[in-house]
């Protein structure tokens, strides 16, 4: 171990991030941090170094490259990455101004520290090694970044690049001021350098490290414990296996976790429920895996007497081997289930019923089972008809009991836990006792009585904003299927955004000598104003006014109008003579017969146990995954 410039650490030496490594994560507070350390080194007399951490390398396998027609070792980062990505991405910046001002003689540093033709000094790993040399050489993307680390690595650039805009407008700093931070940064900043011998270890060294930055991830934590577990009870021939299997477990983990925009902890989370226990309250992070059911790292059974564990070192690497194999599997359909597209699902029905589920708001209680049911839908154990049944029936749960009767946003948590668990392990699953459940669940929570009683109710459906905009968009879907041969609305999920998208028909503040005035009473626009049956989805609410009905109304043509509009459930507010409140009241009444049709509950003949089950769901309480 030695401490070491960057100029010393880059001399010879090229450097690579595995693909099992995390992609880039430092965000606005760590450019900040770093950015303040290195004007210290440049203002402050006193300080003659800045100690930024540690650069851990493991050198594998690699041949010796050429760089600058010169031979160079290539190792593997284990731990330093996010700031040598930092650093090098804020000399870049600091450089090409420098060439930009006129000091051409800051080009020959380039290869130096940057890259040399389409070698870079460091390579990022994954989906993000060509835009790190594009944001090197040229400071921009060639496009918009497509994942959560590559629009990290923009928005650190843009980032930088202000700031050396600003210190260049200071006429205090400006040239100088950049060159003397370009020498903090090559001669400055100090690392302490130190590689691994073997791959084994690189679990180890990540147990007793603790670096300045983002803290790790569980799925981080549990990765190097994995490792340590290898070094310290794998026989010496099966180390080098077990390490290959668990990294590119985790590279192709990360990759999905990535491109899905989700959480590495929600996904883990996740695995946990489906391998290990469905108990929200056993979810203890990664240090659950150590529990001695799951993969202790001592203390094993030994000639089938427990001891003080509970399993024999054979089960314990089994079991590990079966989670590292499956992680990428449960990753895989996690992405697809919280981000799915036209790509990455497998049919046109799978995707809109996911949609649906992610508009709901209210996707995380579903996970265990959505995933479950997807990996036996993709063995072909289950029927897509089957799987499509379950995610129809876990939209109208998200819609009765979370959206419309308003329940805690976990209500059921544990009990759709366990079913997910025991889908998932069932050697024949039974997917339609698990729809019948779900169902029974639905009403247990809203029943189908209560259901259609609250639905006759007048309400303050405006205050209810996202159940008001999910039921009228998911009514705009039943119009274009009914009318316009399947096509889609011409409004999107994300433009309902923004509250311009609700129009009050009976307008909030009518004019004074309004015809509003002469039709509604007081009494009747104080109950029917915010109700559904005054509320549509519209372009823009703003066009429309406080007008009344027959400017609103319009003409084919004539715009903004009903008439005219590009959304069928306002050019059917069109078809009436007048807004009144027979006209409110015939609108109702078909919104309210199309509701219950569309979220009615199914009976099926299956024993399906509640009581069982929602009377662990009272004595565990209720966890969000």
């Amino acid at each position: 171990m030695n401490k070491q410039s960057l100029t010393d650490l880059f001399s010879s030496t090229l450097f690579h991030i595995p693909d099992y490594q995390r992609g880039y994560a430092w965000e606005k507070k760590q450019w900040r941090d770093f950015v303040e350390d290195l004007d210290a080194l440049v203002t402050d007399d006193n300080v003659h170094y800045h100690y930024t951490g540690t650069v851990v390398t493991y050198q594998a396998s690699y041949p010796t490259a050429t760089y600058g027609r010169r031979p160079a070792k290539v190792v593997d980062v284990v731990d330093g990455q996010q700031r040598l990505t930092t650093t090098c991405l804020y000399l870049s910046v600091i450089i090409n101004a420098l060439i930009a001002k006129g000091r051409t003689e800051y080009e020959r540093d380039i290869a130096d520290f940057l890259y040399d033709g389409l070698r870079c000094k460091l390579t990022l790993n994954n989906d993000t090694a060509e835009l790190f040399h594009r944001l090197l050489s040229e400071g921009r993307p060639l496009k918009l970044p497509s994942t959560p680390h590559q629009r990290r690595l923009c928005e650190a650039t843009a980032y930088f690049q202000a700031h050396v805009a600003e210190l260049l407008a200071d006429d205090a700093k400006g040239v100088d001021y950049l060159i003397q931070l370009f020498e903090a940064i090559t001669g400055k900043l100090v690392f302490t350098s130190y590689t691994i011998e073997e791959e084994c270890e690189i679990g180890m060294t990540f147990e007793l490290m603790n670096s300045r930055g983002k803290e790790l991830s569980v799925l981080e934590l549990l990765k190097n414990y994995l490792m340590h577990w290898t070094a310290r009870n794998g026989a010496p021939e099966e180390r080098e296996e077990l390490t290959s299997r668990v990294n590119l477990a985790w590279r192709d983990t990360y990759g999905f976790v990535g491109d899905s925009g989700g959480s590495e902890s929600q996904c883990l989370r996740l695995a946990w429920t489906l391998y290990c226990h469905h108990l929200p309250k056993n979810w203890k992070g990664y240090d659950g895996f150590k529990q001695p059911q799951y993969i202790p790292l001592r203390d094993f059974a030994v000639d089938g007497q427990p001891g003080k564990g509970t399993k024999t070192k054979a089960e314990t690497r089994a079991f590990m081997l079966k989670f590292v194999k499956g992680l990428p599997e449960v990753a895989r359909h996690y992405q697809v289930v919280i981000s799915p597209t036209a790509d990455n699902t497998d049919s046109a029905a799978e995707l809109a019923w996911l949609e649906r589920i992610n508009n709901t708001g209210n996707i995380a209680n579903f996970l265990p089972l959505l995933v479950a049911a997807r990996s036996r839908w993709q063995a072909g154990e289950v029927t897509e008809a089957q799987y499509i049944e379950l995610l129809q029936a876990l939209e109208c749960y998200a819609y009765r009991v979370f959206l419309f009767e308003g329940k805690r946003s976990n209500s059921g948590s544990s009990t759709l836990y366990r079913w997910g668990h025991e889908l998932f392990n069932q050697s024949q699953p039974n997917l339609e006792a698990t729809v019948a459940k779900v169902h029974d669940l639905i009403r247990y929570y809203a029943s189908d009585s209560a259901f259609a009683v609250q639905l006759k109710e007048p309400g303050k459906w405006y205050h209810w904003r996202r159940l008001l905009k999910y039921t009228l968009f998911e009514y705009e879907h039943h119009l274009m299927d009914k009318e316009g041969k399947g096509s889609k609305p011409k409004i999107t999920w994300q433009e309902l955004a923004k509250d311009s998208t609700i129009e009050h028909i009976l307008p909030q503040n009518p004019a004074e000598d309004s015809h509003w005035l002469k039709v509604w009473s007081d009494e009747e626009r104080a109950t029917y104003l915010h109700d559904l049956g005054n509320l549509v989805l519209t372009k823009d609410n703003a066009s429309y006014s406080n007008f009344d009905f027959q400017r609103k109304k319009g003409a084919p043509g004539v715009s903004p109008s009903y008439s005219d509009s590009c959304i069928k459930q306002e050019r059917k507010l069109a078809t009436y003579d007048d807004w009144t409140l027979e006209s409110l009241n015939h609108r109702r009444q078909a919104l309210e017969a199309w509701i219950l049709g569309r979220w009615q509950t199914r009976h099926f003949a299956v024993d399906t146990a509640m009581d069982e089950l929602l009377e662990e769901e009272a004595m565990m309480g209720e966890t969000e995954l």
